[in-house]
């Protein structure tokens, strides 16, 4: 078995919005971001959480403004 700690550099980016919480952490490695979605109520209940790279999350945004200008 083997057991690693390290440490390193990421950036979390907090957004609170009337109804949602936004929080994104860019990975260490600068290849991608985690991202999860909540609801802004007393328990936060969790709507999205997802681990992306940047080439997908950039075909999300793409795809999220198709489907608002439709």
């Amino acid at each position: 078995m083997k057991l690693e700690t390290f440490t390193s550099q990421s950036k979390e980016t907090y957004l609170e919005a009337e109804s949602v919480i936004v929080t994104v952490n860019t990975w260490a490695n600068m290849e991608g971001a985690s991202l999860m979605v909540h609801g802004a109520g007393p328990a936060l209940p969790v709507r999205m959480a997802g681990s992306f790279r940047w080439e997908e999350l950039d075909a999300i945004i793409v795809a999220l403004a198709a489907a608002r200008a439709s």
